[in-house]
């Protein structure tokens, strides 16, 4: 008997049988559901965290000042004493300067608001050096960024975003360049700066509900030395840094730079220090980790998921025993037609692989869909990818032939006349 007498055969079947057939793919359906849908999830969260790094240079190293392993030094115990005078930044810039696009300093900068009139703005003042352009990928829309002598001055400049341009100065551009404006923070302290620049404000978003919010603040830039004087706590030393930001000029420098600078630190400054020493990590290597953490996650809850494939393929498997036990008369009839045991074993598999494949099929639909709504609210719709939607038909396929076997070799090895006799 050929295969697709066996399909049609196993389609009539399950057809007489519409309401056992459904509530047997019902666990299949479950499972492969649940399975897409949580990697569709997964996916958008990883291109959400993605995305939110696009505003930071690709060649970004972090280097801060943290605890040796062995020290037992814990985070919370570190202070002025254990950071690093700022002059050391510029020994780092005449000794790496040919492999440095960018340094970064940043200073201390609370959340504020500008008002003017009825209007106001949230904003995030940002204190830091004009390295921060690069580092933060910055595009200026008029004026400038900081400059050099705004830090050595102490300047009380700031840049602002097109988003506070448009609200403040009603989107005037030589109303706001020169123009002062108050900023109002915790406490009711109010500092007023000059504005000299204008960037443009690129909303991020990190998934986990966290789409473009009109009222989120943007980054007021102020420079560093400004934001330590003003906002520092008063035990703080201001002139001593724990962490720094640095872009490259070669991607593939990136690593041999970052061992370098700490190797600088950590043979010089900080050789004979048996508290602390400076550690640095790539932008590409964090992106790497949080995606590591997230693959790590999918993979588990997808773990979890798809323990209910098992359940299903356990209810297939006990369903076609009873159908087997139904249907001895008819596999005896069969038999004394001429059908081998192969044909009858053919028959029960293929069956069990059509419920699976309908319930799969289904399954996909529907996380994929469930998938796609929760991705949407997070604000990164994410359909599901193709290797899932064939890794999840396949799964299905193989839970068909798997659970299938037994009650398809007892069937075929049912002996004929004993099934001529069932009633």
């Amino acid at each position: 008997m050929g295969i697709f007498e066996n399909v049609k055969i196993a389609l009539e079947g399950l057809r007489l049988n519409k309401m056992r057939t459904f509530l047997t793919m019902l666990g299949i359906i479950i499972g492969i559901s649940s399975v897409i849908a949580i990697i569709t999830v997964g996916d958008s969260l990883s291109k959400s965290v993605s995305k939110g790094f696009d505003n930071l240079a690709s060649n970004l190293i972090q280097f801060s000042v943290q605890p040796k392993k062995d020290s037992g030094v814990d985070w919370g115990e570190l202070n002025s004493r254990d950071y690093f005078p700022v002059e050391l930044i510029e020994q780092v810039k005449d000794r790496f300067g040919t492999r440095i696009q960018a340094i970064e300093i940043t200073g201390s900068g609370p959340s504020g608001e500008i008002k003017s009139g009825r209007t106001s703005v949230k904003v995030n003042v940002s204190s830091t050096s004009p390295g921060g352009k690069e580092t933060n990928k910055v595009k200026m829309i008029n004026g400038r960024f900081l400059e050099e002598l705004d830090i050595s001055q102490n300047k009380e400049v700031a840049v602002i975003s097109d988003k506070v341009l448009e609200k403040i100065f009603d989107n005037k551009v030589q109303n706001a360049i020169g123009s002062q404006i108050d900023v109002k923070s915790e406490g009711n302290v109010i500092r007023t700066y000059t504005v000299v620049g204008v960037y443009e404000y690129v909303p991020v978003s990190f998934g986990m509900m966290g789409g473009e919010n009109p009222d989120s603040p943007t980054i007021l830039y102020i420079p560093y030395t400004v934001g330590n004087r003003q906002y520092a706590p008063k035990d703080k030393d201001i002139s001593k840094l724990s962490s720094f930001f640095i872009t490259g000029t070669d991607r593939e420098d990136n690593d041999a730079l970052k061992d370098d600078i700490e190797n600088f630190f950590n043979n010089g400054f900080y050789k004979n220090n048996t508290r602390v020493e400076l550690k640095a990590m790539t932008l590409a290597s964090q992106i790497s980790e949080i995606n590591n953490i997230m693959d790590t996650l999918k993979l588990a809850i997808g773990g979890i998921a798809a323990i209910s494939l098992l359940v299903g393929g356990i209810g297939v498997m006990n369903i076609l025993l009873v159908s087997v036990t139904e249907r001895t008369r008819e596999i005896g009839i069969r038999k004394a037609l001429g059908a081998t045991n192969t044909d009858i074993q053919g028959q029960f598999i293929i069956e069990s692989i059509i419920i699976c494949i309908i319930g799969g099929a289904i399954g996909v639909l529907l996380g994929g869909v469930g998938g796609y709504a929760m991705s949407s609210i997070m604000k990164s719709p994410t359909l599901p990818s193709i290797l899932a939607i064939v890794i999840a038909v396949g799964f299905s396929m193989f839970i068909g032939v798997f659970f299938g076997y037994y009650p398809a070799s007892k069937a075929a090895k049912l002996n004929p006349i004993d099934a001529l006799r069932h009633e």
